[in-house]
């Protein structure tokens, strides 16, 4: 099998955000603030260094520090384009409302 074609059919069973840079007033408040939000319902929750991520039964994000004024986030689900788009819009809306924006 053609390797383009394993890699669509890996894109279909786990679609992606892709990496969305976020400026913010304070990565290290949205990150700390995601973790409260978010660690109650993870399977697994991993924070090294600058990053933090979460693995849940459908889904997954991770959100990396890229400097004190900027965060970058990818949301991955399992198989379902449409809740993949609801979590990575949940997720922006609250690291927008941590920083007190619209």
């Amino acid at each position: 099998m053609k390797s383009s074609k394993l890699l669509v059919e890996r894109i279909g069973l786990f679609p992606s955000s892709g990496n969305i840079h976020v400026s913010v007033d304070n990565s290290t408040t949205v990150v700390e603030r995601m973790h409260v939000l978010y660690a109650s319902n993870s399977l697994c929750l991993d924070e090294s260094g600058s990053e933090l991520s979460m693995v849940f039964a459908d889904w997954r994000f991770k959100l990396q520090v890229s400097n004190d004024l900027s965060v970058c986030l990818c949301v991955e689900s399992r198989g379902d384009c449409h809740f993949m788009k609801a979590k990575t819009d949940e997720l922006l809306a609250n690291i927008f409302n941590i920083e007190g924006r619209s």
